[in-house]
């Protein structure tokens, strides 16, 4: 990105709300009316709960996809009335099958579209859902930034990804069950920490069945927002109310002089450690290492 050519100060916003499964006019009434709350109150990026539009269904017909797709036009438009940038999505069809897809859409055009990669399989998302294969990074006026949903936070290699390539703000739409809210709480935090980035993560509210059996599914909220050290500096708790706060990019850039932890990474160590199991990602075996015996006798 040109120097200077990105907005250095600006308020972000995670949007939560109770998502009403496959009733698309009910989320998308929702949703417009918290980004209208977000943006009165200066937002200019705003980040929505995973699968906005219709939530996780068992069966994706033509005409919920269909409805789908006009929420997301909808909330493009809305987006360019306001002026702000929106980060979320539904249902995503193509050649028959179906994937959990998030857009990035700056002033009424999109200008990124991300699928979830991670699929999470204790409630039966693999049988649903295909999983993308692609990140998404892009250079924006307010900075560089990616997106990853949900379960796609606990898989460092994707943020690591994220870093290496500069970027200043991860977007995290997610459906997160209060059973491991800790986890969610903790991963916010620890994703931003150690990859020195503002990391927005958005999580809805309500409760929903399951797809795998008949449990219902608490959702608490606690969307959060935190810095490049790692601080929260959003916390959101159970209401369906905006979460605000401001993001200075230069808190990057002071973190990675503070803690030059790009630079001091050892990339060929790690190509080395990492080549067996890229090679057979199934191996259990361990590699051959020194013992702690032999690496003392080398010495």
């Amino acid at each position: 990105m040109p120097k200077g050519s990105e907005t250095k100060t600006y308020l972000a916003a995670c949007v939560q709300f109770d998502i009403e499964r496959g009733r698309v006019a009910d989320n998308l009434a929702a949703a417009e009316a918290g980004v209208r709350d977000a943006a009165g109150q200066g937002a200019q990026l705003v980040v929505l709960p995973e699968l906005w539009t219709t939530s996780f269904v068992q069966e994706a017909s033509v005409g919920l996809i269909r409805e789908s797709r006009e929420a997301e036009r909808a909330m493009t438009r809305l987006s360019e009335e306001l002026g702000i940038m929106v980060v979320g999505g539904g249902l995503e069809e193509e050649r028959g099958a179906f994937f959990n897809r998030a857009l990035l859409v700056d002033r009424g055009r999109v200008i990124g579209t991300y699928r979830k990669i991670h699929m999470f399989t204790p409630n039966a998302e693999d049988k649903l859902m295909t999983a993308g294969t692609r990140p998404l990074i892009a250079d924006t006026r307010l900075g560089r930034i990616a997106v990853a949903i949900c379960y796609d936070i606990r898989f460092p290699e994707l943020t690591r990804y994220y870093f290496h390539f500069g970027v200043q703000v991860l977007a995290v739409p997610a459906q997160w069950p209060e059973a491991r809210v800790e986890h969610w709480r903790t991963m916010v935090r620890a994703r931003a920490l150690e990859n020195q980035m503002f990391v927005l993560g958005c999580n809805r509210t309500g409760a929903e069945e399951s797809l795998r059996n008949e449990d219902t599914l608490v959702f608490p909220g606690e969307s959060r927002i935190a810095d490049p050290m790692g601080d929260v500096i959003g916390a959101a708790q159970g209401d369906d109310l905006p979460l605000l706060a401001e993001i200075e990019l230069r808190r990057c850039r002071t973190m990675q002089r503070i803690l030059p932890i790009h630079k001091d990474r050892q990339m060929k160590v790690y190509q080395e450690l990492w080549r067996p199991i890229w090679d057979n990602p199934s191996t259990s075996q361990l590699p051959e290492v020194p013992t702690i015996q032999e690496a003392t006798k080398e010495r």
